[in-house]
């Protein structure tokens, strides 16, 4: 009994490693070409429910499809309509894998761990090295399934566990509960039904108490998503909020139909998987894609309904528009001129955007509160602006374009740097107007009149403007001498905590001078 408790732990462990390395891997392997790649493939409706059947089937986790399209959708760049019916195809997709665990994988499984495992363990070549992970874990995965059918066999020579599988089984609501809770525990719908798959293989479950538990699984997927997304809101509570409903949706459908045909003998899945299937574990595999396939069917003409009701229940955030494009919208990189004239106009938003720092009020926690969003809705705007970028970059552009995109390329590069300096410097500076007797004020409002000569000049684009910017922000000119003299005049009637405290806010506010006239010298050189 210990050996054999030994050997399943073995393969379950294997198993769960295998999940998280998927998991971990799956989030670099997803990331940016992958949304290019949605932008291009879901122009419309058939395309986008293809391609979310295809990606869905590739990365086997609805999560990460969910993760790209709440990004996209926030971005402004994918429309909710289209982002449903993308996760709605989706997740017929994500059940293939159970297809696999019933074809004779053993030797491919071997060489699939030893290959990927060797190139993960070296980390070369290294631009491969998420692939090798992802691929290594997926054989992990299957070896652990693979331990569990050789070694789950040997359960079945134990009355205790044959009573408690009868048992089990003259319950199939309680087999849904037990398999609802087991992938809440799990984290996983794909393991638990793989799960299920082991032991129908050895014989310690019957095919219908099989179809229940993988019923049970997939909505125990859709609870686990309802709890990690509580406290969204907006945008990302609409897709997370329609996963939960397709889960409960499909349990609607599905579960009556299996016990109307239990009580009727009327022939509905069951017959139908007992006449096609030709091995019980080809049926589980079959029941888990009819779940997810007709409940994609039976939302399908209904999506729109649904995003509409998502809206309405779940509004999208004031602050979403911040973090959106204004002027940029998808395939504009087909036309490169046009392109970084819109980009022009985006990076002056961010620019506008610095002077919310200065504008900032409050107590201590509320003005740390307040500055991480300023922070985080620059980020999320400053993402989607080098992402057309990094589109423009792949294109052949050539003369004054080139030398536009060189120049636009930059100022991010710049507009980051200053704004990484105004989120640590700004609210220090606020945070000290109490114990420095006014001179973190005076200093403040000193840069405050600075800044905004900058971000006028800038947005104007006027060579006056310019020409002054480029004077007030200059080095050794007349604002940081002035914040230094402000400082030494004022440094001795303060103690050692104090004047460290200044002396790290003019350091600051010097730095952020510097970067400011940086951001000129590149206006200037864009004009």
């Amino acid at each position: 009994m210990l050996d054999l408790i030994g050997y399943l732990l073995s393969g379950l462990g294997m198993f769960f490693v295998g999940i998280f390395l998927v998991d971990k891997h799956l989030q670099r392997l997803t990331g940016r070409r992958l949304r290019t790649v949605f932008l291009k493939l879901t122009d419309t409706h058939w395309q986008a429910a293809w391609w979310g059947f295809c990606i869905g089937a590739i990365t086997q986790t609805a999560s990460a499809i969910t993760f790209i399209s709440i990004s996209l959708v926030n971005s402004g760049l994918l429309k909710l309509r289209r982002a449903l019916t993308v996760l709605n195809w989706s997740n017929p997709g994500t059940c293939l894998l159970i297809f696999f665990l019933t074809l004779p994988l053993d030797i491919f499984v071997a060489y699939l761990v030893g290959v990927a495992g060797l190139f993960y363990a070296f980390q070369q070549p290294r631009r491969f090295r998420d692939a090798a992970g992802f691929a290594f874990g997926i054989g992990l995965l299957f070896f652990g399934l693979l331990y569990l059918e050789d070694y789950g066999d040997q359960l079945k020579d134990f009355a205790w566990f044959r009573e408690l599988i009868s048992f089990a089984g003259q319950n199939y609501l309680l087999v849904f509960v037990v398999a609802t809770l087991l992938t809440m525990l799990a984290q996983s719908g794909n393991a638990v039904v793989l799960v299920v798959l082991v032991l129908v293989n050895a014989g310690l479950l019957g095919l219908e108490e099989a179809v229940v538990a993988v019923y049970g699984a997939n909505l125990g997927a859709s609870l686990i998503t309802h709890l990690l997304t509580l406290r969204l809101k907006g945008t990302p509570k609409q897709l997370a909020m329609f996963q939960v409903l397709y889960g409960w949706i499909g349990t609607a459908v599905m579960l009556p139909l299996f016990f109307f045909e239990t009580w009727t003998d009327l022939p509905l899945v069951m017959a139908l998987l007992e006449k096609v299937c030709p091995t019980p574990t080809m049926a589980v595999a079959v029941a888990n894609l009819l779940w997810c396939g007709v409940t994609t069917l039976v939302i399908a003409p209904f999506e729109s309904p649904f995003a509409a009701a998502l809206e309405r229940c779940y509004p999208p955030r004031e602050e979403e528009a911040d973090r959106r494009p204004r002027y940029l919208y998808p395939h504009c990189d087909e036309q490169p001129e046009v392109c970084l004239d819109l980009i022009y106009k985006e990076q002056i938003r961010l620019a506008r955007r610095l002077l919310r720092y200065l504008d900032l009020h409050g107590e201590p926690a509320e003005l740390r509160d307040d500055a991480f969003r300023v922070h985080e809705d620059f980020r999320a705007l400053s993402e989607e602006v080098s992402h057309y970028l990094g589109l423009l970059v792949h294109r052949d552009v050539r003369g004054e374009t080139a030398r536009h995109l060189r120049a636009l390329l930059e100022r991010l590069d710049i507009l980051n740097a200053v704004e990484g300096e105004f989120y640590k410097t700004i609210p220090m500076a606020k945070e000290s107007f109490v114990d420095s007797d006014g001179l973190a004020e005076r200093l403040l409002e000193g840069f405050d009149a600075a800044a905004r000569v900058v971000v006028d000049g800038i947005e104007s684009a006027d060579d006056t403007d310019l020409e002054l910017a480029h004077t007030v922000t200059e080095d050794g000119g007349e604002t940081v001498s002035r914040l230094r003299a402000n400082f030494i005049e004022s440094a001795g009637t303060y103690d050692a905590s104090q004047q460290a405290g200044l002396l790290r806010l003019v350091a600051g506010i010097e730095r952020l001078i510097w970067l400011m006239n940086s951001l000129v010298r590149n206006a200037k050189a864009c004009g």
